[in-house]
């Protein structure tokens, strides 16, 4: 098996070869930053670990060192090709696959033990990947996520930021996110125009009760959607309930409908969605 190679070798060795945009390919060129980001997940040996993108393998030399065996998903083949060439066959399992394609749940099952999951993440696939984790609960049990530092800030947002939205809601109502360190442009091959953030984001055991994922997710988006109005504008119509419907769920929710969406807590926003759900059948959800 040969060595992991740091981004300038790689590149230096490969003239022919150079990061790849539409991958949004960023390789984190600094091992004690890989080494910490690792740390931070707080592995056992026995568990069941997911890279997502490993690339160059900056995460995965040191994942190959703290636990059995680790599952790879790279979307890249010829970075597949080079994975091939240095994680050892009994302790890596290398998927080409697209990220948003994997199936979480199947794997869990096959393993019997909940996931965990690191990965530099390119920046335009996280929140797409972070609606994929929520979806695919209660499969994971935490992840540790490089991101680009201001989508980082509104997975952690609290209600009445502007930063809140969506993904803020969702992951307050199904995880714990920390915010853990900042990685600057220096430390990546070739340089991001932003910082990045390190997260740390650990699922609950059970999901809330109640609505479910999905109605939770059109409420939310929803309400978001016109996020300037207030909520009794930006739900009109909303599963086509109409306005006495949502009177009604406001009144005993004790909200003021004449609030805007990023002032509800996750909380607020899931005892909405209780009082609304026995009123809308499945045809009506989007």
């Amino acid at each position: 098996m040969e060595d992991f190679l740091t981004p300038g070798e790689y590149f230096r060795r490969r003239r022919d070869s150079r990061p790849l945009k539409a991958f949004g390919q960023h390789f984190l060129s600094q091992p004690a930053t890989a080494a910490k980001i690792v740390q931070s997940a707080g592995l056992a040996p026995d568990e069941a670990v997911v890279e997502i993108g490993p690339g160059l393998g900056a995460l995965t030399r040191f994942l190959l060192q703290q636990v059995e065996r680790v599952h790879l998903i790279e979307v890249d083949p010829a970075m597949v090709e080079y994975l091939r060439e240095r994680a050892p066959a009994q302790k890596a399992e290398i998927y080409r696959q697209d990220v948003l394609s994997f199936d979480f749940e199947n794997l869990s099952r096959t393993l019997g033990k909940r996931l965990v999951v690191l990965g530099n993440l390119p920046y335009n696939i996280s929140s797409p990947l972070l609606f994929r984790l929520l979806e695919a609960f209660p499969a994971v049990d935490r992840a540790v996520f490089m991101v680009q530092k201001e989508v980082g800030v509104r997975f952690a947002a609290s209600h009445g930021s502007k930063d809140y939205g969506v993904l803020s809601v969702l992951l307050g109502l199904y995880s714990r996110v920390e915010k853990l360190f900042v990685v600057g442009p220096g430390q990546f091959h070739p340089p991001p125009k932003v910082d990045s953030i390190v997260l740390r984001i650990d699922f609950l055991d059970a999901p809330p009760e109640g609505p479910g994922f999905d109605f939770l997710r059109s409420l939310v988006s929803a309400a978001f959607q016109k996020r300037r109005k207030t909520l009794s504008n930006s739900l009109a119509g909303v599963f086509g309930l109409g306005p006495e419907v949502f009177k009604s769920a406001f009144e005993q929710a004790g909200i003021d409908s004449r609030r805007r969406p990023e002032t509800l807590s996750p909380s607020e926003f899931l005892t909405l969605a209780r009082l609304l759900r026995p009123s809308v059948g499945e045809a009506c959800l989007p």
